[in-house]
């Protein structure tokens, strides 16, 4: 049966976490059934009056509560898996004893090093991290600023807000500081440009006018190469041009015409230049490829398409009748309008008018959209449902930042989705086009798109940011040739009011508004324009300590309340990832927010706003460790279906489930198995899921008997227990003992033989594991792990349902080797350790649902360390079990977790 905790804490024990002054100091212990093991196989050589190696080991304590007690334990876990010991010649610990004792040993070692890490409670100061940053920027001034330049957030923890990663060395305000430039620059410009609109239509018909002038331009150079062919031919069939002609055809293996890339060499040939072909390159190979007209065919049966006089059709990228376009529409956003007044960062609608033409598979019913048509991965995908009779418009909202207005680069595409993913795709799909149609290389045009139209859409309602409503009447425009200046006091007033917003409601003090003020004078004094001078010393504030950092001081040994200032602190940047509102401030500077009844209600009213994204995307990122969906290229051709905008698709799966789970209070046992996934058109399609439209993500009713359903049922986690080639049984075993089960296997040890050394052999995928069964030392964890990664089989590397699967053994380049290939049907049945049998993947379903209390118990510790900013410990027992009990009489409801947590005295501590 499952246990609620790692193997070794049924001998760890805590009578209650949250130490008091009558509760015993918590400890971990091995089991001490091993002695007997000890003693028998090693006490003959480490004992009192012999320690070989300097190990003695029957002094040696079962309890381990100091750090030299735990290094006496990891020696023997170390010399055990490296099968140092016992030494050849004496008597062997026999395998199973040897496996139960060193998979209680690894478990005993992960829980002591958690023991000795434990912080008693204690929350480190910590600076804002990356996501926060951004996200208190953009409350604060309304812009949005890249932070790839900041300090790293990652460290030991599974999460960006522990803050023994979060420190900072001097020279990091300096970046601090000029990020702080860059976002006042582009909010004050955002703020003068609020009421500006925009609009630009690209009309595509343009795009078939150069589809003819390209397909007449091509029989003309045809005509000229055919010519130009004609009299090199001539020259070379007079007799005295016999013998070099002879020798150069030799010497291009006979292949007939190849010589004709030897012209030069035949006295009398035309030259290429004579009729017209100047190029930098090879004229010759130019004159050759004109004679080709490899793509004339397809580029005529383009001009034969109905409404190209009024649109255009998307294609592939190496089949498009025109090279500039290159199977796409793309268009530059201009850097400045016709009037001269450049296009200011904001919030644009995309609007397309396109059809289906009929003619394409319903897989190519979806238009990609996205900057810069070289790189792969699209911003969004959008299904096209009208028709040539009735076209539609699809709305793409896109915001145009800060940061993308000094890009050079400004190139938006509209594509076919998964033609440019790959350039081997794309050739193979112009293959395969070729073939069906049997004219030129292409296939059957999918999708007409009649215009695109850019618009930005006005500011005229929107709410001032709070740190520009702070400045008051004080001028935003730095361009003015003659600048009114202001009187000192409503600069230094405004310092004040913005401060003391940045600053998240604390006041910051006469000392440091003195020194914005001097730092005003002295920059106005020295010849800046005094809108320059002031955002030069907001600048400051945006760099100082009580921006970047959020400060619980505490000057007493023992933990002390947090006042209602730092708790609304805490409380909207664990659900939101930024600063506090307004609302949420006055409530605090009334002493009312730390009420039961109103601390619950703000709760609610937080997790209620759009901004909760914060949260459920960055915990749903952290706590199921999706940062390894992007480990691994997938292997387009042999996945075709799996198109990087179905990645993004699968991706978002995660976290439109997480959300829509926290929304509406939905219990998180959906995440084990559910009636129902949350899925747009392209999933459904990719799914196999019949009747889904539209580009919003929305929870579907699923068909009886599919496989889809929680967690396990996504693409995205099946393409993270692999490679993006082939599956991974062992990663998706140990993924779901750490993420569903909260049953983590120990850290795999060094020095133990992999299964790699079966490479080139022709085994099947459970062939091959059962290496990890030959040897104590992997199976005291594969034992467990195994199983469970079988059961999934019949998902492959990029979550498709399979029944059977093929191996092929690949040389040193890559390349299948031929006759070692091996298929065979799955068998994904299996049997749990110290567990139940399952016949199948649905059996092993219904089992890790049923083990719903262990997933709660996971989420809660994963949640409390996400909110507190800190590694969770045995100390920690008692709240997570009243989390877990809280939560699990509303039948495990998303937001009652966060109810307890936020309840808690550990939330509302320091």
């Amino acid at each position: 049966m499952f246990r609620p905790f790692p193997a070794v804490l049924f001998a760890v024990f805590v009578s209650g976490a949250v130490l008091r002054a009558d509760t015993p100091e918590p400890s971990v212990r091995m089991p001490a059934e091993h002695r007997a093991l000890l003693k028998s196989h090693c006490a003959k050589c480490h004992n009192a009056d012999e320690h070989h190696g300097n190990v003695r080991l029957d002094d040696l304590p079962f309890t381990i509560n100091d750090i030299e007690t735990a290094e006496r334990w990891q020696k023997i876990l170390n010399a055990l898996n490296a099968g140092e010991m016992p030494p050849e010649g004496e008597g062997q610990i026999p395998d199973i004893a040897k496996t139960d004792f060193l998979d209680d040993l690894a478990n005993t070692m992960v829980a002591a090093r958690k023991l000795l890490a434990d912080q008693k409670g204690a929350i480190t100061m910590r600076r804002l991290n990356r996501r926060e940053y951004q996200n208190t920027i953009r409350e604060l001034l309304g812009v949005e600023i890249p932070v790839g330049e900041l300090p790293s957030d990652t460290g030991s923890s599974n999460y960006d807000t522990v803050g023994a990663n979060l420190f900072m060395s001097a020279n990091q305000f300096e970046q601090y500081l000029s990020l702080g430039r860059k976002a006042l620059d582009a909010a004050f410009a955002r703020e003068l440009a609020a009421t500006e609109d925009r609009s630009w239509r690209y009309e595509t018909e343009a795009i078939s006018e150069k589809v003819a002038k390209f397909v007449e331009s091509q029989i003309d150079a045809k005509a000229r190469a055919e010519e130009w062919v004609k009299q090199v031919e001539e020259a070379a069939a007079r007799p005295d041009n016999a013998e070099i002609v002879a020798n150069l055809r030799a010497q291009v293996n006979n292949k007939e015409g190849n010589f004709r890339r030897l012209w030069k060499q035949i006295p009398g040939a035309s030259s290429p230049e004579s009729f017209g072909f100047q190029t930098k390159e090879n004229n010759a190979d130019k004159a050759n490829r004109a004679l080709a007209a490899y793509w004339l065919p397809y580029h005529r049966y383009y001009l034969e398409q109905p409404a190209i006089d009024t649109g255009m059709y998307l294609s592939l990228q190496t089949e498009h009748p025109s090279k500039l376009e290159h199977g796409a529409i793309t268009f530059l956003l201009p850097w400045s309008y016709p009037s001269g007044v450049k296009w200011p960062a904001g919030n644009y609608i995309i609007r397309v008018r396109g059809a289906l033409t009929g003619q394409g598979t319903p897989d190519r019913r979806f238009i990609e959209f996205g900057v810069n048509p070289r790189g792969s991965q699209a911003l969004s995908v959008h299904e096209v449902t009208g028709t040539m009779e009735s076209p539609e418009i699809i709305e793409i909202p896109f915001y145009f930042g800060d940061a993308d207005a000094e890009r050079a680069d400004r190139t938006l595409y509209l594509r076919e989705k998964g033609t440019h993913d790959h350039f081997l795709v794309t050739r193979l799909l112009a293959k395969e086009g070729a073939k069906q149609m049997e004219i030129g290389q292409g296939r059957p045009y999918a999708l007409w798109i009649d215009w695109v139209e850019i618009e930005r859409i006005p500011d005229k309602d929107r709410v001032q940011p709070p740190g520009l409503a702070m400045l008051g009447d004080l001028s935003l425009d730095d361009k003015t040739k003659e600048p009114v200046v202001p009187e000192l006091e409503a600069v230094r007033g405004a310092f004040e009011r913005f401060a003391q917003e940045a600053f998240r409601g604390r006041e910051p003090g006469t000392k440091f508004i003195d020194g914005l003020v001097r730092r005003y004078e002295t920059r106005l004094n020295a010849g800046d324009h005094p809108v320059v001078a002031f955002k030069e010393s907001l600048a400051i504030v945006l760099s100082s300590p009580m921006f970047l950092y959020l400060a619980e001081p505490n000057l007493e040994t023992k933990p002390r309340p947090l006042n209602d200032i730092e708790l609304a602190t805490r409380l909207s940047y664990f659900l939101w990832g930024s600063q506090p509102d307004h609302e949420l401030r006055e409530l605090a500077a009334k002493g009312e927010l730390a009420r039961p009844d109103v601390l619950r209600e703000q709760t609610t009213r937080l997790l209620d706003d759009p901004r909760s994204r914060g949260f459920s995307d960055a915990f749903a990122y952290q706590w199921l460790g999706l940062d390894r969906l992007d480990f691994f290229q997938v292997d387009l051709v042999k996945h075709r279906r799996f198109d990087n905008a179905t990645k993004l698709a699968a991706r978002h799966e995660i976290y439109e489930t997480v959300a829509y789970l926290l929304r509406e209070n939905q219990s998180v046992s959906n995440l084990l198995k559910s009636d129902f996934a949350v899925i747009n058109s392209v999933l459904a399609e990719y799914y196999n899921i019949e009747g889904v439209t539209g580009d919003e993500f929305r929870p579907v009713k699923l068909p009886q008997g599919s496989p889809r359903g929680g967690l396990l049922g996504m693409a995205a986690v099946s393409l993270m227990g692999g490679n993006g080639e082939e599956t991974s049984p062992v990663e998706r075993g140990a993924w779901v003992l750490r993420k569903l089960l909260n049953d983590p296997p120990p850290p795999a040890p060094a020095n133990i033989p992999q299964i790699a050394r079966l490479a080139g052999k022709v085994l099947t995928t459970q062939e091959r594991l059962q290496a990890h069964q030959e040897e104590a030392q992997c199976a005291s964890c594969h034992r467990r792990i195994d199983p469970i990664g079988m059961g999934l089989e019949n998902f492959d590397a990029v979550g498709s349902w399979r029944t059977e699967n093929t191996y092929i053994v690949k040389d040193d380049e890559g390349k299948p080797v031929k006759g070692k290939e091996k298929t065979w049907t799955i068998d994904p049945s299996g049997k749990l350790h110290n567990g139940p049998a399952f016949k199948d993947y649905f059996e092993l379903r219904d089992i890790l649902a049923s083990k719903e209390e262990n997933f709660a118990r996971g989420l809660t510790e994963g949640l409390i360390e996400y909110a507190l900013g800190r590694p969770v410990s045995f100390s920690d027992e008692t709240l997570i079990t009243s989390v877990v009990s809280q939560s699990k009489n509303e039948n495990y409801a998303f937001r009652e977790f966060v109810h307890a947590i936020v309840s808690s005295q550990e939330f509302q501590t320091k």
